[in-house]
C-alpha cells in the first residue's frame, strides 16, 4: 500500500496542510498546575510535528477559572498570564512544520471533583454515571459569560502563536452536553428544540470567530453519537455539522461520553478498531463545504481505506503518535515495518490519567521526555550480552544497537517473544501482536548478533567476554498450594491450545492473565468459570480496560466468582469457598491455574557475578507488563 490519500496535501481555512495525518487533542499532564504550559509540553507536541504530522491539536483547555477545568493538570488559557507559556508549545509544533491548534474547552457535568474543588455544572441537574457528581444547571447569565470566555481563550491563542482553535463540543463535555437530548432538559431558549440545544455552541463559534477573524483556523469536535438511549445519534449530529459548515475550518468527529468512554473515547485493545468511521460518513455525507476529520484506533491502512471510501477527508491518530511520533515520515519513507505500533494496552498515557500523573507510553519510553530521553549515540561503545530474548531483552538489544553498543542476545528457544508470545494469541490481542512483529523485525534490521536455541551458561558468557550483562531470563508461571493443582494447565498451554481444551473450563484466578485466558475460551464457545479470590476482576488494570474486559466476559457468557477461594481440586469438580465462608463444588473438563507469574530467579542468579556490571530488566527483576519491560531496557542501556 502506498498511502496516497493519507500523504495527499489538503486545504483547510486558509492554509495547506501538507498531509492528512494530524494529532488529535490527547491530555498529557504535562502542564504546570496552574494550566500553563511546561518546556516538557512544547517538547512533546514539537516531536509531533517534526515527526510530520499535518497539525498538532493541543489538549483540552480550559476557558475560565470557575467551572471548566476538567481533569487533573490540564491546560489552561482563562487569563492573559496563560499566553507565554502556550507560545512555546505554539512555536515548537510550527518549527516542526505542522499547524498548530489549541482545543479550548469547558468540564461541564464530567469535570473532576479534584479539578477545580468546585461543585460542576450543566445545562441541567443531571449527573454523569462515571465521575458520580451531580452537577447545578447554569443560570442565563453564567452561559452567556462562558461563550464570551470561549471567544477570550481563543483570542490568547492567536495571541500565544497558534494558527487555529479547535472548539471542544464533543466526548459530554459542556458544549456537547447542551446539544444532547439525553443531558439537556431545559425548557429556556437554551433546551428543548434541537434548534435551541444548539443555541450554546453555535454562539460560541459565533463569537471566537468575532474574536479572531476570518485568517485563523476554528474548528469543531463533536461526538457523531453517544452511546447511550437518548443520547445524540449520527444523523442528529449530521443535522448540527451542516448547519455549522459555513461557519467552521474544519469539523473533527469523534464519538462517546464518559458513560460509554471505554467503547468510543479511548477504547482498549479488547474494543474493535475505527468504530467512528460508519459515523464520520454519514456526516461527511451531509458536510460539503469544509474538510471532515475522523479519529478511533485507526492504522495506516484502515485510514487510508476511510479516505478512499470518502468517509472522512482527514485522519486524526492519537495513540498511534504517541507511540510512535515519526509515524507519517516513515510512512512517506515507505518504512512501514518501522512504525512503533500502539499496542492499545492503556499502561501510561489512560493509567496515569486519572491521577493526573505525566503521560508515558508503554512502547515510547521517550513520551513526555523528549528531550531527557533524546537519542544520543554513544562514545563510549561497549560490549553487551543480553541473556533472554523477551520483550524486554529484545527492546533492550534494539535500543542498545541503535545508540552505538555491540549488542548479542541469546535465547534457548527458537523463538523471540518470551510470555508475550502466548499473550499475543487471542483475536483481541492483534495490537500487542504487532508490538512483537515490530521487535523481532527491528531487532532483525539492528547490528545484534541473536544466538537462538542456544542456553545461556557462566562458561559461554565468559567466552563472550562482555563489558556488561543483561539478564532478561523472564518468568514462570507460579500455582497455589492446594491438594489437586497438578491436575491444572498453566495459561500458554490453554492459549495456544497445546492440549484439548474440554466444553467447561475452569480458570483459577481472575488477574489480566486468567480474565483474558476466560474471554479467549468463552469467545470460542467454551462454558468459562473464573475464581477469583478479589471482589474484582483484572483489578490491577486501568478503569477503561477493566471495563470494558468485564463486559466482553459478560458478552461470552464467562461466569465470574470474585471474593472466593480454591480450597480442594478432585478428579473432575473444584472446591471453593464463596464470601459467606460456604463450600461449593464446581464440576471441570479443563482446568487452568492462572494464579501469577514468578521471576526465573535459579537462572538469572548464576549469571549475576558475569560482568563488570549487570543489570536485570523485564519480568527477571519483577513479573509486570510490558510498560516495565520497554522502560526498564532503556534504562538498562543508559546506565551502561
Amino acid at each position: 500500500m502506498n498511502y496516497e490519500k493519507l500523504l495527499e496535501p489538503i486545504q483547510v481555512g486558509n492554509h495547506i496542510w501538507r498531509n492528512r495525518i494530524v494529532m488529535p487533542a490527547c491530555e498529557t499532564r504535562l502542564s504546570n498546575p496552574d494550566g500553563s504550559s511546561s518546556r516538557e509540553m512544547a517538547d512533546y507536541y514539537g516531536e509531533r510535528a517534526k515527526g510530520g504530522a499535518a497539525a498538532v491539536i493541543v489538549e483540552n483547555t480550559f476557558v475560565d477559572n470557575k467551572e471548566s477545568r476538567s481533569s487533573l493538570v490540564s491546560s489552561g488559557m482563562y487569563n492573559d498570564h496563560m499566553i507565554a507559556s502556550h507560545y512555546y508549545v505554539s512555536q515548537a509544533i510550527k518549527e516542526g512544520g505542522a499547524d498548530a491548534i489549541l482545543q479550548i474547552s469547558h468540564g461541564g457535568r464530567q469535570a473532576s471533583a479534584g479539578a477545580t474543588g468546585l461543585q460542576c455544572v450543566g445545562p441541567s441537574a443531571i449527573p454523569c454515571k462515571f465521575v458520580q457528581r451531580q452537577p447545578r444547571a447554569l443560570t442565563k447569565e453564567e452561559i452567556v459569560e462562558i461563550e464570551d470566555c470561549f471567544a477570550a481563550a481563543a483570542l490568547r491563542a492567536k495571541m500565544a502563536g497558534f494558527d487555529g482553535v479547535e472548539i471542544h463540543g464533543a466526548h459530554g463535555y459542556l458544549i456537547c452536553s447542551f446539544l444532547s437530548p439525553y443531558t439537556n432538559h431545559r425548557t429556556d431558549e437554551y433546551g428543548g428544540s434541537a434548534e435551541n440545544r444548539a443555541r450554546f455552541p453555535k454562539n460560541i463559534i459565533r463569537k471566537v470567530r468575532e474574536a479572531v477573524g476570518n485568517d485563523f483556523i476554528v474548528g469543531y469536535r463533536l461526538s457523531a453519537s453517544e452511546g447511550v438511549e437518548g443520547g445524540l445519534t449520527p444523523e442528529d449530529t449530521a443535522a448540527f455539522a451542516k448547519s455549522i459548515e459555513n461557519n467552521v475550518d474544519y469539523i473533527n468527529v469523534a464519538a462517546g461520553i464518559y458513560e460509554t468512554m471505554e467503547q468510543y473515547i479511548i477504547p482498549p485493545n479488547y474494543e474493535p478498531h475505527a468504530m467512528v468511521v460508519p459515523f464520520a460518513k454519514v456526516i461527511k455525507e451531509q458536510v460539503t463545504k469544509c474538510p471532515v476529520i475522523v479519529v478511533n484506533s485507526l492504522t495506516p491502512e484502515t485510514a487510508e481505506k476511510a479516505l478512499e471510501d470518502q468517509c472522512a477527508d482527514i485522519i486524526a491518530m492519537g495513540r498511534p503518535l504517541i507511540a510512535d511520533p515519526e509515524l507519517p515520515k516513515k510512512l512517506m519513507a515507505g518504512r512501514r515495518e518501522d512504525i512503533r505500533p500502539c499496542c492499545r494496552g492503556h499502561e501510561g498515557c489512560v493509567s496515569l490519567f486519572f491521577s493526573g500523573c505525566p503521560i508515558r507510553c508503554e512502547v515510547n519510553p521517550q513520551c513526555g521526555r523528549e528531550k531527557e530521553l533524546k537519542l544520543v549515540k554513544t562514545n563510549n561503545s561497549q560490549n553487551v550480552v543480553i541473556i533472554g530474548g523477551g520483550v524486554a531483552g529484545m527492546e533492550a538489544a534494539r535500543y542498545g544497537s541503535e545508540v552505538g553498543h555491540k549488542m548479542t542476545l541469546i535465547e534457548k528457544t527458537n523463538e523471540l517473544g518470551g510470555h508475550f508470545i502466548e499473550a499475543t494469541k487471542p483475536t483481541f490481542k492483534e495490537d500487542h501482536k504487532r508490538v512483537l512483529d515490530w521487535l523481532k523485525t527491528q531487532v532483525k534490521k539492528s547490528n545484534t548478533k541473536v544466538m537462538m536455541n542456544t542456553e545461556a551458561t557462566p562458561e559461554l558468557i565468559k567466552e563472550l567476554n562482555p563489558d556488561a550483562v543483561i539478564i532478561a531470563t523472564g518468568s514462570h508461571y507460579t500455582s497455589i498450594p492446594v491438594s489437586g493443582i497438578e491436575k491444572a494447565i498453566t495459561p500458554d498451554v490453554a492459549i495456544k491450545r497445546e492440549v484439548p481444551i474440554g466444553h467447561k473450563v475452569v480458570v483459577i484466578g481472575g488477574g489480566l492473565v486468567g480474565s483474558e485466558v476466560a474471554l479467549d475460551l468463552g469467545n470460542e464457545g467454551k462454558d468459562v468459570t473464573i475464581i477469583e479470590m478479589l471482589p474484582a476482576i483484572a483489578s490491577q488494570d486501568e478503569p477503561l480496560s477493566q471495563i470494558s474486559l468485564t463486559k466482553h466476559l459478560a458478552a461470552a457468557h464467562v461466569q465470574c466468582l470474585t471474593s472466593c477461594k480454591v480450597i480442594e481440586i478432585k478428579e473432575d469438580v473444584v472446591i471453593y469457598e464463596n464470601a459467606h465462608q460456604e463450600r461449593v463444588e464446581i464440576p471441570y473438563d479443563t482446568l487452568v491455574s492462572a494464579t501469577g507469574l514468578k521471576s526465573n530467579d535459579t537462572i538469572s542468579n548464576q549469571f549475576k557475578d558475569s560482568a563488570q556490571k549487570v543489570i536485570k530488566i523485564g519480568d527477571a527483576r519483577q513479573a509486570k507488563k510490558i510498560f516495565e519491560c520497554f522502560h526498564q531496557a532503556w534504562q538498562a542501556i543508559r546506565e551502561l
